[in-house]
């Protein structure tokens, strides 16, 4: 079942087209990897799928309707976002910021029920940040804040959930985590995932499908077996890569090389160089 169409879009700041001739659908309960070069229209593309933004070209559908048709609230109860990092200037405490994921199906001076009380701890018990509900945010780790951003959007009950290079300032224990947890809930409340992101091996081990962007055109789409080869990686990063099997996971492994590969191909013993 399709939850998400993008068919033909065109995007442009002024002159320039940022993203041209755009087009793909996703099912529901998808995860969906978006990657490329910086530049390349990854964050203006998510910007589209969550209505901030509208394209001079083409449409963005959410089950049938042109996002451009469907109310700010109401498209906040289909979409959620959970961003690179945000800042808080007031103290709220967790509980407090997951709860505010509940006023897209709140009215004006509409104070939250029992339901949404309820809504809301469960996304924190889903998060596992339940034993910290009474702690200010800013109090937080990166690892633990990104989970309350999660759990907000849990507490949305949307259909799709955007993550806009969510995991940049994680280290890697927290990068994994992060991605255990979005597949568990994926999994378990059959959520459709659209995942910006640099970390390419990371994407690799847990999307379903990845779109590889170029200058602001789909350069590959497909399965991360289909999308993520050395002649692929290579020449949109314009660096030698080595890709090879994960061996526990068997999906692609992406270990840099450099800018210049060594002579005879970019063959390089597993282990020598850094990972991407």
């Amino acid at each position: 079942m399709t939850i998400l169409q993008v068919q033909d879009v065109g995007f442009r700041y002024s002159a320039q087209w940022v993203l041209k001739d755009i087009s793909f659908d996703v099912g529901k309960g998808e995860i969906i990897g978006i990657i490329g070069p910086n530049g390349s229209g990854k964050t203006t593309l998510l910007k589209l799928l969550d209505g901030i933004l509208f394209p001079q070209e083409g449409d963005v559908r959410i089950q049938g309707t042109s996002i451009r048709r469907i109310k700010r609230q109401v498209l906040a109860r289909l979409v959620a976002v959970v961003p690179q990092e945000t800042y808080m200037i007031f103290p709220f405490r967790v509980a407090e910021v997951v709860l505010m994921g509940r006023s897209p199906h709140l009215g004006r001076l509409v104070f939250e029920g029992k339901r949404d009380y309820q809504i809301a701890i469960n996304a924190m018990e889903k998060t596992d940040i339940i034993s910290f509900a009474d702690r200010k945010v800013h109090q937080l780790s990166g690892g633990e804040r990104q989970r309350v951003w999660i759990a907000r959007a849990l507490a949305q009950e949307p259909q799709i959930i955007l993550l806009d290079e969510s995991t940049a300032f994680l280290d890697i224990r927290h990068q994994v985590g992060f991605f255990e947890l979005i597949k568990s809930i994926n999994k378990q409340e059959g959520l459709t995932v659209i995942v910006v992101t640099h970390d390419i091996n990371l994407a690799a081990q847990y999307v379903d499908r990845i779109i590889l962007l170029r200058e602001g055109k789909i350069y590959e789409m497909g399965e991360p077996e289909k999308v993520i080869t050395e002649s692929n990686i290579a020449h949109i990063y314009e660096t030698g890569v080595l890709v090879d099997k994960n061996p526990v996971s068997g999906r692609p492994r992406v270990t840099l090389l450099g800018s210049h590969p060594p002579e005879g191909g970019s063959r390089l013993k597993s282990g020598a160089a850094p990972q991407l």
